[in-house]
């Protein structure tokens, strides 16, 4: 039987690695933005709210793997 930490962490992690993919491909817009000599101020600044709130996710992956281990 799955509890509601279970089904939440499921989610977390799926948040997690779909932010991870925004990332990555969030990068690679800087990256090609970079090469071609324009401007990067709104690709890095969509970035750092991607890490931004993979960080919260990760904190609150955390915080659900705590709760579950409590006894």
């Amino acid at each position: 039987m799955t509890t509601l930490s279970d089904d939440s962490l499921d989610v977390v992690e799926r948040l997690i690695d779909e932010g991870e993919a925004r990332r990555i491909e969030q990068i690679r817009i800087v990256a090609h933005l970079t090469e071609r000599g324009q401007s990067t101020a709104e690709a890095t600044h969509a970035l750092q709210a991607i890490e931004d709130t993979l960080a919260a996710l990760r904190c609150r992956w955390e915080y659900l793997q705590a709760m579950q281990e409590k006894p």
